[in-house]
């Protein structure tokens, strides 16, 4: 009986560059740019948290890819929506190498506030990596 040497194909992995950026939108309605790729590339979100420092109340704002008006436009690009607490923070989930939302290649980050937007700013720390 003869046995047959085992065999793994060598795994070619893209190299993992974490990259963090920390943007304030403004509070205006309609569609903000929070993030733009480097040219040739596309975005890969790990996890993003958005943070309000003062009292405002409640507001929800949505995430997705693309320069649509809103998620109703094109829900196929959504990333999440999420409803910030009065005086805290949210976050998206944290999702593992390779495995988050990626948008197409050039494609921005827009949040949109949905309902009565802020009148204070807020902070939003982005985690995520660019492919090719």
């Amino acid at each position: 009986m003869t046995t047959r040497p085992s065999h793994q194909a060598p795994l070619r992995r893209r190299p993992f560059n974490l990259k963090t950026a920390d943007v304030t939108p403004s509070n205006r309605r309609g569609r903000h740019t929070i993030l733009t790729p480097s040219k040739g590339y596309r975005i890969r979100l790990i996890r993003l948290k958005v943070i309000q420092p003062e009292a405002d109340g409640r507001h929800l704002c949505e995430l997705y890819f693309g320069n649509a008006g809103s998620l109703i436009t094109d829900p196929s690009r959504a990333v999440d929506i999420l409803a910030v607490p009065d005086q805290g923070a949210t976050s998206t989930r944290a999702y593992p190498r390779d495995q988050g939302p990626r948008g197409s290649r050039g494609e921005p980050l827009s949040l949109r506030w949905r309902g009565r937007r802020p009148s204070t700013p807020h902070k939003i720390i982005i985690e995520y990596t660019e492919e090719t």
